[in-house]
Formats: C-alpha cells, structure tokens, sequence
C-alpha cells in the first residue's frame, strides 16, 4: 500500500479549490473529502501520485491565468503558488 501524506489547507485554499473549475473530477472528490478540526484549517490524506496530479493541476493553471501583464503573480496566482509549495513533498 501506499504511504499518505498530509496536506494541510487553510480553510480559504479549501474554499478556492471547491470553486475551481479546474479540477478533474477524482482530484476533486478529495478536496470534498477534506478533514476539517478546526476553524482554520483542514487536512486531505494523499499518496505520492495524487500530490504531483494536484501540483500538474495547479502549475497548468497558473501558466494560464496567474500572472498580470508584467508576468508578476496575480491574486490567483499567488494562490495557486502557495498551493504548489502545500503540495511539495520532499
């Protein structure tokens, strides 16, 4: 079996990705499957393959909406940036 990670969220990246029109339908299924103990923060449990799928995503979709005409992060993209390093294992 394989090893899960935990990815922790702040209940505003949860509530962006519940938004997302981006997300494949398996990706999605667990971001609505995300543990929640606080007011804060939430946690989804994920193996190595689903962490680099959600990381495909988010670096797909910041290549095509996070940046201004500068090439500086827009909001969404500074987002989805933070997102990238939530989902980097070592």
């Amino acid at each position: 079996m394989d090893s899960l990670y935990k990815v922790k969220l702040s209940k505003s990246e949860l509530g962006y990705l519940k938004s997302a029109k981006f997300l494949k339908p398996d990706l999605f299924q667990n971001i609505e499957n995300a543990n929640c103990n606080d007011e804060r923060s939430c946690v989804i449990n994920l193996d190595i393959d689903k962490i680099e799928a959600f990381r495909d995503c988010f670096t797909e979709e910041l290549a095509k909406v996070g940046f201004d005409e500068n090439y500086e992060p827009n909001e969404e993209g500074k987002i989805l940036e933070s997102l990238i390093d939530r989902f980097y294992i070592a």
